[in-house]
């Protein structure tokens, strides 16, 4: 029997439903024993959150500082076939409590010289997430060979509405009675137990190096040039900012609330102004610079880190 271990944080339950689609067919076959991992903050995130809460966890998540984290329910000596690791990114980094737990001892012992699966939620950025996550699991020995990704399809302004109704005020569905239902389409969860299947045949034959690209041809990567240009903007200046709210105290202190605030409004501001040009300049990338363009995104495909 092959044995596969499945950590996740899941604030919401929506990257706990991409996770369990993914894995029905693990679930559905009696070679397989699933354990469960969920990785558990000593203080909770809230949700909904506050809107000072929500920009207040800013820094901290850039400059991947950890939080404290509730004992680990699995033996760490365990030996595992597979690791799965379902996560949501925050202000285009690992959310808090997954990058705190690929910092403990625990963390070491389960995943050195192990494969591993990342699973993604989330609005429709990823890729300076899953490069943060690249160099976290580069430090712990493990092998990264898979990755699948549930976005919101909706247009990026549109998701930027939404999103902040779900964070800040809970609301999935249709905000205003205008704007779209916020995540994960049901046909793409739907779709998602084609790609537990690949993985799951790979492990079977010993050929997990392989599945990326057989997971793409499924459509498990959701690469979009605008944001591809948006993200490599906030990469540049997201630890510029984190610096300048987290000199003024840590998570919490009343010091520092000014600057949180200040930033709450200036990130949506440049998103909303930034987004339409940046959707023009994306258009014309291919054209401008095709080669350069391309290999950005065959980059991003694939699951090896930059030198």
């Amino acid at each position: 029997m092959k044995k596969v271990l499945v950590v996740y944080y899941s604030q919401t339950g929506q990257a706990k439903s991409a996770m369990d689609s993914v894995l029905k067919p693990f679930e559905e076959n009696k070679n397989y024993q699933l354990d469960y991992l969920l990785v558990k903050p000593k203080k909770s995130f809230p949700y909904p959150w506050s809107y000072t809460q929500f920009f207040d966890v800013f820094p901290e998540t850039v400059q991947g500082i950890a939080c404290e984290l509730e004992p680990i329910s699995i033996n760490p000596t365990n030996n595992y076939d597979l690791i799965v690791i379902a996560y949501q990114p925050w202000f285009l980094s690992i959310c808090v409590p997954i990058n705190s737990f690929l910092q403990t001892p625990e963390a070491n012992l389960l995943m050195k010289d192990k494969p591993v699966v990342t699973i993604i939620n989330c609005r429709n950025m990823w890729l300076g997430a899953q490069e943060k996550m690249k160099k976290r699991l580069l430090n712990l020995d493990a092998k990264l060979v898979g990755n699948i990704t549930f976005v919101d399809r909706s247009a990026n302004l549109v998701s930027l509405i939404t999103v902040l109704a779900f964070v800040l005020k809970g609301t999935k569905e249709k905000f205003m009675g205008i704007f779209p239902k916020y995540g994960v389409t049901e046909k793409d969860l739907a779709h998602a137990p084609v790609f537990g299947k690949i993985i799951m045949e790979n492990l079977e034959n010993g050929q997990l190096q392989n599945i990326q690209p057989q997971l793409n041809q499924q459509g498990a990567l959701d690469i979009r040039g605008n944001l591809l240009l948006m993200e490599g903007r906030g990469r540049a200046l997201f630890p510029l900012y984190a610096n300048y709210i987290s000199k003024k105290g840590t998570q919490g202190s009343e010091q520092r609330k000014t600057r949180v605030r200040i930033f709450g409004i200036v990130l949506p501001t440049a998103i909303l102004i930034l987004s339409p040009v940046i959707t023009i300049l994306s258009r014309l990338a291919p054209l401008l610079a095709k080669k350069k363009f391309s290999k950005e995104i065959a980059y991003y495909s694939q699951n090896s880190l930059r030198e």
